[in-house]
């Protein structure tokens, strides 16, 4: 994982009466991200840090500019990046989708990941059960009746839609979708008035690591008679159109990365040793 259009333009006009950098130096590249979403981008000691974070870091450097990062909505980011005006770069473990694609230009995919679901431990057995290619998963079919949280705006929110939808596995099962903004209140939501969260699988492992009340599994599509297949995320980095010089760098520095470089810095964020 959308809140209403008028919405997120009426907040992202209003970033600009509470001091939020606009991207007018031209020494400096404003960065939006939203940073609740370890290891892509979190809080730490202060500072916005993560994966993405050092990825435009990498990019200021190749291009010989400032890197701002803003801590924002999620569900803003694309149509401030869209406007261009005060920033030209989300950077946020952002999916690529046919909506977004008609408002920003979008770098090279560069990580993929496996939605989760977050659950009550005591609960699992009526979730978890061996997929066709072994692994201990969920199907979407099993979330029929419950309430689930997701974030506005992210993959989770779109693709839990399309299942609440007219032939979807969760039409017509009074399944309840629960949008949040907040990833720090959202685990504690799940343990009191929601059944489930739906996140990608290493901000899940994350937001779990301390709880002993909640557990987290993949989360797949029911293949039938068919293998089953998981329900995955691709991250993107996205830029306002026009802005080559920009996505020309990301790219670049995608590619330096390469699929190992991209994992080192995972590795890095999780606190894995090499």
């Amino acid at each position: 994982m959308k809140k209403l259009l008028t919405l997120a333009i009426t907040f992202v006009l209003g970033l600009s009466t509470v001091g939020f950098a606009a991207c007018t130096d031209s020494n400096t590249l404003v960065v939006y991200t939203e940073a609740g979403f370890a290891p892509f981008e979190y809080i730490s000691g202060g500072d916005i840090v993560g994966v993405d974070v050092d990825i435009m870091n990498l990019v200021g450097e190749k291009l010989d500019k400032k890197v701002k990062f803003e801590n924002v909505g999620f569900d803003t980011i694309v149509d401030a990046v869209s406007a261009g005006k005060l920033c030209n770069v989300g950077a946020a473990g952002i999916s690529i989708t046919p909506d977004r694609q008609e408002k920003v230009a979008f770098s090279k995919e560069y990580y993929t990941a496996t939605l989760y679901v977050i659950y009550k431990t005591a609960e699992e057995s009526s979730y978890v059960s061996e997929m066709s290619d072994g692994v201990e998963g969920v199907t979407w079919d099993k979330l029929a009746g419950k309430k689930i949280a997701v974030q506005g705006g992210t993959t989770a929110d779109l693709f839990l839609g399309d299942e609440l939808a007219e032939g979807g596995a969760l039409y017509n099962t009074n399944a309840v979708k629960t949008p949040f903004d907040s990833l720090a209140t959202a685990v504690a939501d799940v343990e009191v008035n929601q059944d489930v969260l739906i996140i990608d699988e290493l901000p899940a492992k994350e937001l779990i690591k301390n709880s002993s009340t909640l557990a987290c599994a993949p989360l797949y599509y029911d293949g039938g008679d068919e293998a089953d297949e998981p329900a995955v995320d691709k991250y993107a980095i996205c830029v306002t159109k026009g802005e080559t010089e920009i996505l020309n760098a990301i790219n670049e520095v995608i590619d330096e990365l390469g699929a190992d470089g991209i994992q080192a810095l995972v590795n890095k964020h999780l606190g894995i040793g090499a």
